[in-house]
């Protein structure tokens, strides 16, 4: 089950940043896609005491990526960026510490 999740996960992580990273803004029903997957992550990880690397590799870029491409919006949308990237390396982190 953790599989299918983190390969989905991977897939609409991938199809948020594009869609940043080609100037079409955040995609803010894709973001809770996002958040709603990684709870389902923690859970079916917790306990475990590792994390599958490709998930940790996409955790490892997830601020950076998406801030980086913040800096060419207009101020309201690099913030709105800005804190779609902080949620989503919380709950990255939640994920890491569990």
């Amino acid at each position: 089950m953790a599989e299918r999740l983190i390969d989905e996960f991977i897939e609409k992580w991938l199809d948020l940043s594009l869609k940043v990273r080609e100037k079409q803004g955040l995609d803010e029903a894709l973001h809770a896609q996002l958040i709603e997957l990684l709870g389902r992550i923690e859970s079916e990880l917790a306990g475990q005491g590792q994390i599958p690397k490709r998930l940790a590799d996409v955790f490892l870029d997830l601020w950076g990526a998406l801030t980086s491409c913040a800096d060419t919006y207009d101020e309201a949308a690099r913030r709105t960026i800005y804190v779609a990237a902080d949620h989503l390396v919380f709950h990255a982190r939640e994920i890491c510490w569990s």
